[in-house]
């Protein structure tokens, strides 16, 4: 994937390698865990109230003044989450460490996301410890809105190798490391497996490779004009570069050893290299066969394999598939890498914050310790963000969530074990910007293959371009963008029998 990965030794401290290395996402699940009928093993309290959560130990005094505040804009992502009573499971949450930082008071303040935040860090107003999920829009240029977290890594020893090993690379910069990871949800490839029973299709099986699933997706594809017997037979994830609808996302890509943007220079289009090309063949060819689609409803009903994720995907299976014979399967084995969707939110601390020692310590009670990641799975079964908690989350899914008893969940244990999830080298400038250039470079090879070579590199160019100029508003020298021909050969054979 890239030459800017860290190399990762068990029991060790790692901090980024020198660069800029920021990572920009989407937004992930703002679910409807606890709406969907799974009860979570008690996490939701009745009759809970109140934002402001203040140690026992610093009940009000005369010497309220020495009460330290902290306003923190903690992850929503289960229902009712932006209410009192969310608000009071919230700060619930993280009462062990309120236990350990008597005269410590926290306040949830919720601010949307992005610009919002944003906005509200620049007037002075911002929250001192803060989830969110876009970082160029806080640190780009000359303006530096989260705190560099290394010197903390540092004292404190924490062991960076707990998160999958992409993680650091996409939250470095500039040599440090300026945010941790809040969540995970993973995504994997769901089977009906009663509709391959009634067309007399084989099971899917571990290690099967791309060619294997997209014939599965051929297979399993009904042409008709009845709507009730039509079916399609795959399911891309498909909301896009950097979450901007019309392009798969970057781990499709990363499969085939390619990119949207290039690892060494993260100011260039990569678009054009082998790699890009062979996967967006594949994708873009199978949707406009029919086998496959990039959204809508999943199973049951007209597709045969739909995507599932940890948390508001398996809370609503709970629900709506009992009756259906299904299962999760291992992401296909891709020419290059296999390879799993991820989304997170990030954890950062204002760099203005006038208690970063304190932040710090409430960030990593967040991120680093585990108490808050069980919180946040029994609220709305999330993934959480360390490898080793996942054999627990599955062990308390099923317990909690009874109808997944016999989902194979460690499927998205072994993504997490063997650093699979990959969420894409992601440009520094102007994320949304180049969303829309990439999007619009290659709809017409979305519907026309021949228009694929034209398509990359009008994409390389136009993502040179905005780049160049962003970085030069924001003071960082960046090389001249490049210009390339109109016309180019599409990679013969790239994707053979596909």
């Amino acid at each position: 994937m890239g030459g800017t990965d860290p190399v990762f030794r068990a029991g060790e401290t790692h901090l980024p390698p020198p660069g800029r290395l920021a990572l920009t996402r989407r937004q992930g699940l703002r679910g409807a865990a606890l709406a969907a009928g799974v009860a979570l093993g008690g996490a939701v309290l009745a009759g809970c109230a109140g934002r402001t959560r203040t140690s026992a130990a610093a009940a009000p005094t005369k010497a309220a003044a020495a009460v330290i505040h902290l306003l923190w804009r903690p992850w929503y992502n289960f229902t009712g989450s932006q209410t009192t009573a969310g608000h009071a499971l919230l700060l619930q949450g993280i009462e062990p460490w309120l236990a350990t930082h008597p005269g410590v008071d926290v306040t949830i303040t919720y601010l949307g996301y992005q610009g919002t935040t944003v906005s509200a860090l620049l007037a002075g107003q911002g929250p001192d410890v803060f989830a969110d999920w876009v970082i160029p829009d806080f640190d780009t240029g000359s303006t530096h809105l989260l705190l560099d977290l290394s010197k903390y890594v540092r004292q404190d020893n924490v062991d960076l190798t707990i998160f999958p090993k992409f993680e650091i690379q996409f939250y470095s910069q500039d040599g440090g490391l300026i945010a941790l990871p809040s969540y995970f949800h993973l995504q994997a490839p769901a089977v009906d497996l009663g509709a391959l029973d009634n067309l007399g299709l084989t099971y899917p099986e571990t290690g099967w490779t791309y060619t294997e699933w997209a014939n599965l997706y051929r297979s399993a594809t009904v042409k008709s004009s009845d709507p009730t017997k039509a079916r399609i037979g795959g399911e891309f994830i498909w909301s896009g570069y950097d979450g901007a609808n019309g392009n798969p996302h970057a781990y499709y890509l990363a499969g085939f050893g390619g990119e949207y943007i290039d690892p060494s220079n993260r100011s260039r289009g990569y678009l054009e290299q082998p790699g890009s090309v062979a996967c967006l063949q594949w994708l873009y060819g199978l949707i406009n066969e029919g086998a496959c689609d990039t959204g809508g409803a999943a199973f049951p009903g007209r597709k045969t394999v739909g995507s599932m994720d940890t948390a508001g995907g398996l809370v609503a299976a709970a629900s709506a598939l009992r009756s259906t014979k299904w299962q999760i399967y291992d992401e296909p084995t891709y020419p290059a890498a296999r390879t799993a969707y991820v989304w997170t939110d990030f954890y950062g601390i204002s760099a203005s914050t006038a208690q970063p020692d304190l932040s710090w310590e409430l960030l990593r009670y967040l991120c680093v310790e585990p108490d808050w990641q069980r919180w946040m799975v029994k609220l709305a079964l999330n993934g959480p963000n360390q490898k080793a908690l996942y054999s627990e989350w599955a062990a308390t899914v099923r317990e909690v969530a009874p109808p997944l008893a016999n989902v194979d969940l460690e499927v998205f244990t072994r993504q997490m074990e063997n650093n699979e999830p990959y969420f894409g080298v992601i440009v520094p400038y102007a994320d949304t910007q180049t969303g829309a250039v990439i999007n619009s470079a290659l709809a017409p090879a979305q519907k026309d293959l021949t228009a694929l070579p034209s398509g990359v590199q009008q994409a390389d160019q136009r993502v040179d371009a905005l780049q160049a100029a962003q970085a030069l508003i924001a003071g960082a020298a960046v090389g001249e963008a490049r210009q390339f021909p109109t016309t180019g050969p599409v990679i013969a054979g790239a994707v053979a029998g596909v």
